[in-house]
């Protein structure tokens, strides 16, 4: 065994291992924390700041022309105001709105689903006169029946407001018109419309329904824009059925880029130095944004994306450093409204506020951590690491084995490239190289009968030392053949042209076949002849 070459692999491969090990302990940066860092270097249009595109949207459905500089639409949103809405958000609302007639939009506390469905609806009708707003509240799913839908008396029906309105929808075909009923999750929809009427909105075709000897059409241009929250608190569960006959579901998610550029515009030029001092400084904000999405990671990973809280809510005002304890009971006491079972406690956001010490590096993310913390929930870390150490150990072996086989396999076809190299320099003879050669296939041939060499590796060692050997038997034909055949010319001393031509062409066909000296000794021999004929 060669202990100085292992010794020399040996102190290669301890450095590496040390890297590797030094990188995986190594805490790594919260890839929220980049994300914060991300949205707070940037501004974000809002909806204010786009008056072009909300014309383009409000000429789209009203299939005006469009005229840049037009502000009527803006004009139609900002009534009675116009809420701080980022324009992505809502850009893509409008482009769902556009591929689907009737749709529910759902959002948690706070991230504006009532206000961007508000904006939508006024939009898609360019006049309030052409809205009907319908605000539910808890255990009134009767009262809202009659007062919408309409009630029997004396055996005659009298249709309420809904029925009524969708009546001037039709009326007026050429416009737009939309109903938004807001908080719909807090009575049953299907109490509310009755079950004629809530059949009829199951249809694919003609909407309709008889209520009481009384024909209900839901028009074509009237869109119905339900919004619902997303999570608890709700009075009936939303599902498929619903989503049928009311229209496609549409979740509204906190948006951190909206509560950035929300903090900016407000206090970056207000007169709280403090404020505006933190608003300004991109680190402190990143902090904020990181503790709104880290918070909200939290919940939706211990109770589900409809526990989280929206940039809407107390969140905004709660942004400097001494305030983030009252920050983190905003988070605590939401949750404490809403979930009972497995409640969040101040030290469950030790991880948040250890991440923001550190400049964004999260507790326990090396990947020696992540490692142990897998095997530990799958609970087979017994096992695993069993597993880890058997494979280790293969691979161990395995590499030694492969190594002592690697290096037979260079020592063999070594010496037959040695052999060859010093057949092409003339230091040895066809005879003695090809003697050499066989040697050495005959202890490979060894090598692989005790099983030193696998059949594969063996057949690669044999099969390049014989290619040595056909070439340097090739050599001593093509060697002997010129030898006759210049013989045969010289026979009478004299080397004509036509011959010389031939023995040149001879040459030039095997020069890359035979050793380059050998190639030189004969191509002198030949020009030498074939001059000492013109010198006569």
């Amino acid at each position: 065994m060669n202990l100085p070459f292992l010794r020399k692999r040996l102190l290669l491969f301890l450095p590496i291992v040390g890297l590797a090990a030094w990188i995986g302990t190594r805490d790594q940066a919260d890839p929220l924390w980049l994300q914060a860092g991300e949205i707070v270097r940037q501004r974000y249009p809002l909806l204010e700041d786009v008056p072009d595109s909300l014309q383009y949207w409000y000429c789209l459905w009203h299939r005006r022309r469009y005229r840049k500089g037009d502000s009527t639409a803006l004009r139609i949103v900002s009534q009675p105001t116009l809420s701080k809405i980022e324009w992505r958000t809502f850009h893509q609302l409008c482009d769902y709105a556009t591929r689907h007639r009737d749709i529910v939009v759902m959002g948690v506390t706070g991230v504006g689903s009532t206000k961007q469905t508000k904006h939508l609806a006024r939009l898609l009708t360019g006049s309030p006169d052409n809205q009907l707003i319908i605000e539910c509240a808890p255990q009134f799913d009767l009262d809202f029946h009659k007062k919408y839908i309409g009630y029997e008396r004396n055996g005659q029906f009298y249709p309420g407001e809904l029925i009524q309105f969708w009546e001037r929808c039709r009326r007026s075909p050429e416009q737009q018109f939309a109903v938004v009923i807001d908080n719909f999750d807090k009575i049953n929809p299907e109490t509310f419309f009755g079950p004629a009427l809530w059949e009829a909105l199951s249809s694919t075709s003609v909407r309709e329904a008889n209520i009481g000897g009384y024909r209900v059409v839901v028009p074509d241009n009237c869109r119905l824009l339900s919004v619902i929250h997303f999570g608890p608190g709700g009075v009936v569960k939303f599902s498929g059925e619903h989503f049928k006959r009311l229209g496609r579901p549409y979740l509204l998610r906190p948006n951190p880029r909206e509560l950035c550029e929300m903090l900016y515009r407000k206090w970056a030029y207000s007169k709280d130095a403090a404020r505006a001092a933190f608003v300004r400084d991109p680190q402190r904000m990143q902090a904020h944004i990181f503790y709104f999405l880290k918070a909200n990671e939290l919940i939706a990973q211990r109770y589900g994306e409809g526990y989280q809280l929206g940039q809407g809510t107390a969140v905004r005002e709660l942004f400097l450093e001494q305030e983030r304890d009252d920050l983190k009971r905003v988070f605590l006491d939401h949750l404490a409204a809403v979930n009972t079972s497995n409640p969040l406690t101040a030290r469950d956001f030790a991880s948040i506020e250890y991440t923001i010490e550190k400049g964004g590096t999260a507790p326990h993310s090396s990947f020696f951590d992540r490692l142990y913390q897998l095997l530990h929930d799958t609970g087979y870390f017994v096992e695993i690491t069993m597993v880890i150490t058997t494979a280790l150990l293969t691979f161990l072996l395995s590499w030694w084995v492969f190594r002592r086989r690697e290096r037979l396999i260079r020592h063999y076809g070594e010496q037959a490239q040695e052999i060859f190299q010093n057949f092409e320099q003339q230091r040895l003879n066809a005879d003695s190289a090809a003697k050499q050669l066989e040697r050495i296939k005959s202890e490979v041939d060894m090598l692989v009968r005790r099983r030193r060499l696998n059949y594969t590796e063996g057949l690669y060692l044999l099969t390049f030392i014989e290619d040595k050997v056909k070439r340097v038997e090739f050599a001593r034909n093509v060697s002997q053949n010129f030898i006759e055949l210049f013989n045969a010319f010289m026979e009478d001393n004299i080397l004509t042209r036509s011959e010389y031509l031939k023995l040149r062409q001879f040459l030039q066909f095997v020069r890359h076949k035979i050793p380059p000296d050998t190639y030189e000794y004969f191509h002198r021999k030949v020009e030498d002849a074939y001059s000492e004929r013109l010198t006569e």
